[in-house]
Order: C-alpha cells, then sequence, then structure tokens
C-alpha cells in the first residue's frame, strides 16, 4: 500500500488527504433550511419588540422617575460630586435616567464613558451609541462596531465609511470594504 519504495509508513493516507484537498470542492455554500425557522422567529421577536413600547402590555406599568430620591455624595472632585444617582443626575460617576459626568450609566447617557439606551461620549456602549469609540446595535464614530456600524472604521453588519468591514454582511467603503454579501467602494 506504499506509494514509493522509500516512503514510510502512513504516506498513503497523507497522499489521499492531499489528493482530496486538491480535488473539485463541493457545491457553492446554501442557506440551512433548518436555520429558515431561527431567522423567522428572531424576526417575528424583532417586530414584537419594537411595538411593545407602544403597547404596554398589562404586567409592566410604567416606569416614574419624577418620585426617585436624588443621591448625591459628599466627596467632590473639580466640583462634582463622585457619585450621583437619580432621574438627572451629574457627577463624576453618574447613575440614573438621563446622567451626565466622566462616567455616564443610564438610559440617555452623555460622558466620557457613556453606557446606555442612548450613549453619547468619548467611548459609548448602548443600543444606539455616538462616540470616538462607538459600540452598540446601531454604532456612529471615528471607530464603530455594531450590527450597523458607520464610522471611519466601521466593523458590523452593515458597515459604512473609508474602511468598511462587515463580516457576512454589506460593506460600503471609501478606501476599502470588505463583505460577504455585498462590497462596494464609495466613489
Amino acid at each position: 500500500m506504499l506509494t514509493r519504495p522509500d516512503a514510510g509508513p502512513g504516506c498513503s493516507w497523507m497522499k489521499r488527504m492531499h489528493e482530496r484537498a486538491r480535488g473539485p470542492s463541493g457545491p457553492p455554500d446554501q442557506p440551512n433550511p433548518r436555520m429558515r425557522w431561527f431567522w423567522g422567529f428572531y424576526l417575528f421577536m424583532m417586530l414584537v419588540l419594537i411595538f411593545l413600547p407602544f403597547t404596554r402590555p398589562w404586567p409592566w406599568p410604567s416606569v416614574d422617575l419624577k418620585g426617585t430620591q436624588e443621591y448625591q455624595s459628599p466627596m467632590r472632585i473639580a466640583g462634582m460630586p463622585a457619585i450621583a444617582i437619580g432621574a438627572h443626575p451629574t457627577g463624576v460617576i453618574a447613575i440614573g435616567g438621563r446622567p451626565t459626568g466622566l462616567i455616564a450609566i443610564g438610559g440617555i447617557a452623555v460622558g466620557v464613558v457613556a453606557i446606555g439606551g442612548l450613549a453619547f461620549g468619548g467611548f459609548a456602549v448602548g443600543g444606539l451609541s455616538a462616540a470616538v469609540f462607538a459600540l452598540g446595535g446601531a454604532a456612529l464614530g471615528w471607530w464603530a462596531l455594531g450590527g450597523g456600524a458607520i464610522g471611519r472604521y466601521a466593523l458590523g453588519g452593515l458597515a459604512v465609511g473609508d474602511y468598511a468591514y462587515a463580516g457576512n454582511g454589506v460593506a460600503f467603503g471609501l478606501h476599502e470594504a470588505n463583505g460577504r454579501q455585498k462590497e462596494r467602494l464609495i466613489t
């Protein structure tokens, strides 16, 4: 079973592996039919979650932040409280509905480091993020990473920017574009 007289044991399986690797490839990648159920369910859930805030089902009462007790720590840094908690807190570390500070965590966060549903700042993480470095479902920034990314360097399912990388998605780039579905240089 040896292919050459000077070949050692095990060369026959190596030759077969080499021949298989050189042979024609299989059929092109096609979507898995079992994944249709997954994507159908995913689309259904996304539509439900998009319209959920407009219906406000009975088990979830509305949230009222007007009665929220405000807290500001007695320690001050540059005239701002070190920690502030409440509906509209302002501090070095601000946690609440609409926080503003160096580190802002909340619904609509504005800060150097912003984490929230809507996040704006130097480094932003959230559903919609706008920052120098933005990470989120929709990311706008110099460096943008998210489902939909728009920026100088964009990485996401839909990437638009000077240098756009979309992996399996769609990429539109001014200088460079890389995406499996469609890639195009913006001219």
